[in-house]
């Protein structure tokens, strides 16, 4: 089993990257906003994931810029 570490905290603010390779349609409207840290979601291949204010969907720690 790999221990997973969460870089961020519940009630973080985080900014996305500025810029994307190859993004998804929904992504690249996030890029370089700031958004809200609400939980912690299930680990998906072994990388930590979080539920965000107001979307349904969660994100790969990977598209943090770092905290906003």
């Amino acid at each position: 089993m790999v221990n997973i570490t969460y870089k961020y905290n519940v009630g973080d603010k985080v900014k996305f990257k500025d810029k994307f390779t190859n993004p998804s349609c929904r992504l690249a409207e996030k890029a370089g906003t700031v958004a809200k840290i609400t939980g912690l979601a299930l680990p998906y291949n072994n990388k930590p994931h979080y539920y965000l204010e107001d979307e349904e969907a969660v994100f790969p720690e990977t598209c943090f810029q770092g905290l906003a």
